[in-house]
């Protein structure tokens, strides 16, 4: 895993050099002199999956001026750039960019300037909801979204991406869980508190579906998941309203499941029998609320622990994101 390099005038280029090599993100959220601007830009060409982060409440860097020194790099974010109020700037990078955090601003932008790019492949939106469809439609070549306090189904009744692979629902709302099954290439998906999602039904009808996770839900009971003949990793977090002995039967008739964390602090330890002799689960974590009851799971399973999620990612060559 790399790291976060954060960059501050005056800037140290040689040392900033030596830590791009391990790096997740570059970031500043302050301006920097032209030349210091340069000095940045060159040293990302030469790292063109390192993605550029600006952020914070400065006004100038709001203006995103700055980007005109930056028109090679593929993959940008201005998640938590407060300020923000028009993404038109965003005209000066590449048409090759292939992501884009349209994150955390002070109010909601209008995403129309960003259809002007047509070979994303991973994108982020916090809580933008304007020109999102015309974005979506624009880019069908997209692999990873991630989607963070929007009515969903509201926003995007009809979602066409033929080649998606991730898809991240966080902190917003699903009326209608079907609305999943316009993506069935899904090998990863996350439902991490989001409202109004009673039923999981349809998610058992992704086939392609490898990796689950389940967070902070109303559920009060899993699916049948006997059909998901992929499905390898499944974890169930904050989940207090499974509460039943018989809450995660469904889960445990995943064929292929081969990992499972679950934190449910109201979830009896007698839920954890149906795991127990499943002949592909090697791995499993169970929180549940009490040293006490953590053990008596413990003794049931006898399974290490499962992997971190980015060496899970790795092994089976899939995007985890949030």
């Amino acid at each position: 895993m790399g790291s976060v390099v954060e960059v501050r005038s005056p800037v140290d280029v040689t040392q900033l050099r030596a830590r791009l090599g391990d790096a997740d993100v570059v970031q500043f959220s302050e301006p920097l002199t032209e030349a210091e601007y340069r000095s940045v830009a060159a040293l990302l060409v030469d790292h063109p999956m390192v993605p550029l982060r600006v952020y914070g409440f400065d006004d100038d860097l709001a203006t995103l001026r700055f980007l005109r020194w930056f028109p090679h790099v593929r993959r940008f974010s201005v998640a938590s750039l407060w300020h923000l109020t028009d993404l038109t700037p965003l005209d000066q990078l590449s048409a090759d960019v292939e992501f884009l955090d349209i994150g955390e601003t002070r109010k909601p932008l209008n995403l129309a300037p960003v259809a002007q790019f047509r070979r994303l492949r991973r994108l982020r939106v916090v809580e933008h909801r304007r020109g999102l469809p015309e974005l979506l439609h624009a880019n069908p070549g997209l692999r990873d979204l991630s989607l963070w306090r929007l009515p969903v189904d509201q926003v995007l009744p009809v979602i066409a991406l033929p080649h998606l692979q991730a898809l991240a629902l966080t902190l917003g709302s699903l009326t209608n869980s079907e609305w999943l099954t316009q993506i069935p290439t899904l090998r990863y998906l996350a439902l991490r508190q989001v409202r109004k999602l009673s039923d999981l039904t349809p998610v058992t009808r992704l086939r392609a579906l490898q990796w689950l996770w389940l967070e902070t839900l109303t559920v009060d009971r899993l699916p049948d998941f006997s059909s998901s003949i992929m499905l390898t990793r499944a974890e169930c977090l904050g989940m207090r309203h499974l509460r039943h002995p018989a809450a995660l039967q469904g889960l445990a008739a995943a064929p292929q499941l081969r990992e499972l964390l679950v934190a449910a602090p109201h979830l009896p330890v007698d839920a954890v029998v149906p795991f127990v002799g499943h002949p592909t689960l090697e791995r499993a974590e169970i929180v549940l609320g009490s040293q006490h009851r953590d053990r008596d799971a413990d003794d049931l399973l006898r399974l290490p622990p499962p992997r971190p999620d980015t060496q899970f990612a790795a092994m089976h060559e899939l995007t985890r994101i949030l």
